[in-house]
């Protein structure tokens, strides 16, 4: 159906009419198939069915106008298929109405064109997604050109259904992923504060799409004073595993809040859980550890042996025997008991972490090594290394947890003698002075000094770090600490000969709107003397915090 040669453009919404000899070809099945169909974004798909349209059609403009208000225009740019430019937006708006009642809609002419029709998209029940418009400037749109318009319809309904489908797919799975981020916040312990000692954690899923599953750790700080600690890993994989590992975990805590000797809680476990769930299989560990004197006992039902890393370098797998919770005989064969001296380390897992190859052996000996190249990191970066250390290279098959305890301090005897000086050398950039300020933090921990002094020690050599790294950056940067009688002394030492605004030692109060010179004004304020040295082409900023050291 077409418009007269004169007077205003027409819009309809046409049924096909029979194909005539030396009709227009389609486009392939297989190519609208290809792309229209395709994984490309919706915008690109349609700019090409657009494209197709202009061609197999002989139109001169070609456009989609989608019922919610949003248009697509091929070219020529400058026609514009909803009315003459500058056409008042209320009598362009008529259009989408008029279309989607299928009625003819009288809008006065459009650009250049002298003839418009209109197809409807139509999608599966009956719901009209919007119309495929096609127009020519110099003869009516015939019934050939029609044909291949409803065609190409039809086509896009199809995509757009899918889409839409998607679409709603989407929104669901990330309900679904919100919903269990919401789970695992509620089922995940926050961390205790136990005295003189430092606690870590890490979760990877095997299946970044599926970010729960059975693995599952809980920790507590008793009424003694002890820490109870526990990794449980279930079989399964989803939220319902997580549900399986939360009753596990659950079942655990009560029992030994209630007073039931560690080596019997998996054993009572059991009972309790399989009267309620035969089908439940689940590995844990235990742990109960004493902060005032180091000691932790583990007791083991089935599952992986924990790994200890001294702090000389050291590292060595412990395994409490047992059997699975579900298994005939389930429970703990026997406790053992691991000493950690200052700065000594335990990670309790699950299998994931060991697991990635097909020799488990194998995986342990990784777990070991990759263990004593991060053993001196800070408790949260070790759990969160150690797992992508040992599973580098490997197949993820499983979710991970890695759980770290480490000592931090022990209480000194009387006349005992002070540490070996602290020297730690690093690669000047901002991601280093963590770990910097953590190493010194555990030996002035080891120092046994007041927990402000440490405080003010931290930010000092936090403060004067971050200094060398931006005057050097790039550079080796050395951090030192050593005792001095009854002082501290902290120094950093760089490469750089010149140092803006250490002439004055942070002694000028700083502007309260600038960018820079603070720092060495809390320096300063935190030390009792600060000394610069710029011999040799290098910088040394030392400070020394006076009367500190306690005898003991």
């Amino acid at each position: 159906m077409s418009v007269a040669s004169e007077g205003p453009a027409r819009w309809h919404a046409l049924e096909p009419e029979p194909e005539r000899p030396g009709a227009v070809a389609l486009p392939t099945v297989a190519g609208l198939a290809g792309v229209l169909h395709g994984p490309a974004p919706l915008g690109d798909r349609l700019a090409w069915l657009l494209a197709r349209a202009l061609e197999v059609c002989g139109a001169d403009a070609a456009g989609y106008v989608a019922f919610e208000g949003e248009v697509a225009t091929a070219w020529p740019p400058s026609t514009d298929l909803l009315g003459a430019p500058g056409e008042p937006a209320a009598r362009r708006a008529q259009l989408i109405p008029a279309l989607r009642d299928g009625a003819v809609a009288d809008l006065g002419a459009a650009g250049e064109l002298l003839a418009l029709a209109a197809v409807a998209v139509v999608g599966t029940a009956g719901r009209r997604h919007g119309a495929l418009l096609v127009g020519r400037r110099d003869r009516p749109v015939d019934a050939s050109a029609l044909s291949v318009a409803h065609v190409l319809a039809g086509h896009l309904a199809a995509a757009l259904d899918h889409q839409a489908t998607l679409d709603r797919l989407r929104e669901m799975d990330e309900a679904q992923r919100e919903l269990v981020h919401q789970l695992q916040d509620a089922v995940r312990p926050a961390m205790p504060e136990v005295p003189d000692t430092e606690l870590g954690v890490y979760y990877l899923a095997a299946d970044p799409q599926e970010p729960t599953g059975g693995d599952l750790y809980d920790w507590r700080l008793m009424a003694d004073g002890s820490l109870y600690l526990a990794v449980v890993d279930v079989q399964g994989k989803g939220v319902s595993a997580t549900k399986d590992a939360l009753a596990v975990s659950h079942a655990l805590r009560l029992l030994v809040t209630d007073g039931v000797p560690l080596e019997a809680v998996a054993r009572r476990a059991d009972d309790i859980l399989g009267a309620q769930d035969p089908d439940l299989v689940a590995t844990v560990v235990l742990g109960r550890y004493q902060p005032a004197t180091g000691e932790l006992r583990l007791a083991g039902a089935g599952h992986p042996p924990a790994l200890v890393l001294r702090s000389d370098g050291a590292g060595e797998l412990v395994h409490p025997p047992g059997v699975p919770i579900g298994f005939p005989g389930a429970g703990s064969e026997a406790t053992v008991t691991v000493h950690l001296d200052r700065s000594d380390t335990v990670v309790l897992y699950t299998d994931g972490l060991v697991e990635s190859g097909k020799d488990i052996v194998a995986g342990l000996d990784a777990l070991v090594q990759a263990g004593q190249e991060v053993s001196d990191y800070p408790a949260e970066q070790l759990a969160r290394s150690l797992v992508h250390r040992a599973i580098a290279g490997g197949r993820r098959r499983d979710d991970t947890v890695a759980l770290v305890l480490r000592r931090r301090s022990t209480a000194r005897t009387a006349g005992a003698r002070h540490l070996a000086p602290f020297v730690h050398g690093f690669h000047a950039h901002p991601a280093a002075v963590g770990l910097a300020r953590h190493l010194l933090s555990d030996w002035l921990h080891g120092e046994a000094l007041e927990a402000t002094v440490v405080e003010d020690l931290l930010l000092v050599a936090g403060e004067l770090c971050a200094n060398a790294v931006a005057a050097a950056p790039g550079a080796e940067v050395v951090l030192r600490a050593c005792v001095d009688g009854d002082d501290v002394v902290v120094e950093v030492e760089d490469p750089a000969g010149d140092h803006p605004g250490l002439a004055d030692h942070g002694a000028e109060h700083p502007d309260p709107l600038a960018e820079r010179g603070r720092g060495l004004y809390l320096v300063a304020a935190l030390g009792d003397d600060v000394e610069v040295d710029g011999d040799g082409g290098r910088t040394v900023v030392r400070c020394r915090k006076r009367a500190v050291v306690g005898n003991r």
